[in-house]
């Protein structure tokens, strides 16, 4: 009889956007084409925000929106912030401990992973 061996998983469970510019509704759209490509539970994704100089409430409820609907996935979701200024942004609306921040994306992945692994 053959020996079974698994079989890799080739579900993308990993995705990195690089946002720049505003966080708003032109880029919505890009998120969610990448959240989609996201296969199955516990995928991890990370949003690059380091280039992004403008964000409103629009933005700041798309994050948080985006992080809930990644939790309910059993999936994880980070921010790198290499400029903290969506770190602000989310602290002056008192919503800093809500969504894990890092300042590059490498940080981020490890922060991630470790969570992942803990």
């Amino acid at each position: 009889m053959a020996e079974r061996r698994e079989v890799p998983d080739f579900r993308r469970t990993w995705a990195v956007i690089a946002l720049s510019g505003s966080l708003d509704d032109a880029t919505v759209d890009q998120v969610e084409q990448e959240i989609q490509q996201l296969g199955g539970r516990g995928a991890r994704l990370i949003i690059d925000v380091s280039e992004l100089h403008f964000l409103d409430d629009f933005g700041v409820d798309m994050l948080v929106l985006l992080a809930h609907h990644m939790h309910q996935r059993d999936g994880l979701m980070a921010l790198a912030d290499g400029r903290g200024h969506v770190g602000r942004v989310l602290g002056e609306a008192g919503l800093e401990g809500l969504l894990p921040l890092f300042g590059t994306v490498a940080e981020a992945m490890r922060g991630l992973e470790d969570e992942t692994s803990g």
